[in-house]
């Protein structure tokens, strides 16, 4: 891997600057070290590396991306070597590298070490990292977790990302597409041997995440079937109203409306 760089100590900013402070420091270093503006001779490396630090600054999100490396690197000391979470007496340092090694796409390392934490993982790296870091590990771990078919596994990292999500203000990047995966695997979860009590909780869970137009009739659908098995048709018959307004025609509906047909109005 190439030698981390760091940009802001290239333009002479904190890590905290503003957009105008990077867009002036830029300035006045390109008349520093341009070859027509420079009364001496500079070394070409200068140039690169100021432009590069002014192209990757300039755009919140690839200032994004490299801000999560800046903290792991000097913050955390972890340029060099990464400790095993045996190694090391930093509870901090345990937590980053696991999200170093997601962020580096080394998944099966990253999962190994979180596997040696136990049960209390997740709450673990709730504590100990920043919660930028948090929602953006649990957004890596749930797309491992979904793309293995891990599916009851990858639903709890998305669950608890959009939880520690909704007590702030400002969202972080991936918040709207594990909004919409955590929605998709909770409606998956609901087939026909799910008990009807839980998958209304899961259709309920899912709602609260918001439904466009053809999902809300699904959902509506959904729990028609659901409160007929319980034996519930005046319920039953309300949401296949809904269902009906919104879905085209099916057999799963017109079952569903010959069994409730008497409630529709009710």
């Amino acid at each position: 891997m190439s030698e981390f760089q760091d940009y802001y100590s290239i333009l002479g900013l904190s890590v905290d600057c503003t957009s105008d402070q990077i867009k002036a420091a830029f300035r006045k270093k390109l008349l520093e070290v341009h070859p027509d503006k420079s009364e001496f001779p500079r070394d070409p490396d200068e140039m690169r590396l100021l432009l590069e630090a002014q192209e990757v600054l300039s755009q919140p999100d690839s200032r994004d991306r490299y801000d999560r490396m800046w903290n792991i690197v000097y913050r955390e000391e972890l340029a060099s070597r990464l400790p095993h979470v045996t190694e090391s007496e930093r509870p901090a340092a345990k937590a980053r590298s696991i999200l170093f090694l997601l962020l580096e796409q080394r998944t099966a390392e990253a999962l190994d070490r979180l596997e040696e934490l136990g049960p209390g993982a997740r709450l673990f790296l709730r504590k100990h990292l920043t919660s930028d870091e948090f929602v953006d590990s649990c957004f890596l771990i749930g797309e491992y977790h979904e793309g293995v078919k891990q599916r009851s596994r990858a639903l709890e990292w998305y669950e608890d990302l959009l939880r520690t999500e909704s007590a702030r203000q400002s969202h972080r990047p991936c918040y709207p597409e594990a909004r919409d995966r955590a929605r998709k695997l909770l409606l998956k979860k609901v087939g026909k041997d799910t008990d009807p009590r839980v998958a209304l909780e899961y259709l309920r869970r899912a709602e609260h995440l918001g439904l466009d137009r053809a999902a809300t009739g699904e959902v509506a659908r959904r729990r028609a079937a659901c409160y007929l098995e319980m034996d519930m048709k005046v319920e039953a018959g309300r949401h296949l109203a809904v269902a009906l307004k919104i879905l085209p025609r099916s057999k799963i509906l017109k079952e569903l409306e010959e069994e409730l047909g008497e409630y529709l109005d009710g």
